[in-house]
């Protein structure tokens, strides 16, 4: 389990650091702030919503369900954010 915190926590760390930097290169400086706005509004929302379903599955099916599901789905979101990047 530490390894796995471990893990996740070196994500949530590169991913933070990152994640206006990316936004500020794929928008333009007109709509700058309010994209920014915009990450931390999808940010927060889709965290509480996140962190509430792995619970719920940690619960109801088994820790390691629960954490393979947030495996799975950040796996996908940085490849559709990596697709999109090459398109643009």
């Amino acid at each position: 389990m530490a390894v796995i915190f471990f893990i996740a926590g070196l994500y949530v760390a590169v991913q933070e650091a990152l994640e206006s930097t990316v936004t500020a290169e794929m928008v333009s400086t007109d709509t700058l702030a309010i994209s920014i706005g915009a990450l931390g509004t999808v940010n927060g929302t889709t965290k509480f919503v996140s962190s509430g379903l792995v619970g719920v599955l940690w619960t109801a099916v088994s820790p390691v369900f629960g954490f393979g599901l947030a495996v799975l789905l950040m796996a996908t979101g940085t490849i559709a954010l990596h697709q999109s990047n090459k398109k643009g």
